[in-house]
């Protein structure tokens, strides 16, 4: 990797991890992290979720359904919920860092676009 480049990313990397995002996060894990059973249930419906996001059953009304009843269920815990709300803010703070890399650089990927959406 060219020497700029790395010391641009690791600048990032560091602005990353001393953000409010990230130190909240960072807070909200660790109080989830005292707690064994509660960090097990998070981590299962965090699965379940992702794997039902990727695949042909997310089109499932009914999985739909099952997901979100598990969803507020769980966020009725406020450990669980500070826990998934940063998360979710991580998440979306590291998809705005990579559209914008991927905006600013020309991958030349316009016939691929149906199966990159």
């Amino acid at each position: 990797m060219d020497m700029t480049v790395k010391r641009c990313v690791d600048e990032l990397l560091r602005s990353l991890r001393s953000c409010s995002e990230y130190r909240e996060y960072e807070q909200a894990r660790q109080k989830l992290d005292e707690d064994p059973r509660k960090r097990k249930r998070t981590d299962e419906f965090r699965r379940k979720n992702f794997l039902l996001q990727n695949s042909e059953e997310g089109r499932n009304m009914e999985a739909q359904q099952q997901i979100s009843r598990e969803r507020r269920e769980l966020r009725r815990d406020p450990v669980i919920d500070e826990y998934l709300r940063t998360e979710l803010a991580m998440c979306r703070l590291l998809r705005q860092i990579s559209l914008r890399l991927m905006d600013s650089v020309d991958l030349d990927l316009d016939s691929m676009e149906d199966i990159l959406s």
